[in-house]
């Protein structure tokens, strides 16, 4: 009887944790063309200020990234290898996540 209540336990634990606000992905694709993506940026929409880039690695043409946040609204941005911008502001993310296939049409 021990066992089973401390299975129990243990199952009500991971569910209570699982539903409190994890992380959720936002995917981000370079569809670019042949420029690479080096700066990705995303803060919750009340911050005035960038706070860190996201990524450590440029990301190539055709390749994609996702980064875990907290559901939430945000703003993104993107900076390619010639300092061009590409700036999405106060995207509601849901619990299932969000998506950005960025395009030169996108370009701020």
């Amino acid at each position: 009887m021990k066992k089973i209540t401390a299975l129990l336990t243990a199952v009500l634990i991971a569910s209570v944790i699982s539903g409190c606000g994890g992380n959720v992905p936002v995917k981000i694709t370079n569809d670019l063309g042949a420029w690479d993506i080096a700066e990705v940026w995303i803060d919750p929409a009340e911050n005035s200020d960038w706070s860190s880039n996201r990524i450590s690695e440029v990301l190539e043409p055709g390749d994609d990234i996702s980064i875990g946040i907290a559901a939430g609204t945000y703003d993104i941005m993107l900076v390619d290898e010639d300092g061009d911008s590409y700036t999405r502001w106060d995207v509601e993310i849901s619990s299932g996540g969000y998506d950005w296939a960025v395009t030169l049409s996108d370009m701020d």
